[in-house]
Formats: structure tokens, sequence, C-alpha cells
């Protein structure tokens, strides 16, 4: 009794089938950290613009604070 075993072709095509979903899966995956890490894009600079806005307000609260501590 024998038992049975693939062997995987040696065909040149499937070889440049496999190379070129690899170079498809790596350009993928740069062109996402590009746009994501990128200064045109337009969620980044919504969420910064937010973030600097609340630094502001708590900047204001803070300092509010201060005052009325100082007042005491």
């Amino acid at each position: 009794m024998s038992i049975p075993f693939y062997e995987f072709p040696s065909s040149p095509i499937l070889i440049i089938g496999s190379l070129g979903i690899v170079v498809a899966i790596a350009v993928f995956f740069v062109s996402y950290q590009k746009y994501f890490n990128s200064p045109l894009n337009k969620e980044i600079a919504e969420k910064k613009k937010a973030l600097i806005r609340e630094r502001k307000e708590l900047n204001v609260r803070l300092e509010k604070i201060e005052q009325d501590l100082k007042n005491l």
C-alpha cells in the first residue's frame, strides 16, 4: 500500500502567476501604507483639526480652573 502525494508542477506559467500574486500583494500593502500616512488624506486632516480644537478647549478649561484655585 503506497501513500499518494502531490508533486507541485514546475511549470513556468505557475511560477510567473505566483510571482504576480506576490507582487500584487506587495503593491497593495505599500500603497495602503502610503495612503494612510499621506498628508493629503482627508480623514487624518480632519482628525488633526478636531484634536487641535479639543486641545484649545481643554487649555481654556485648565486656565479657568487655575484661576478658580487662585481665587480661593
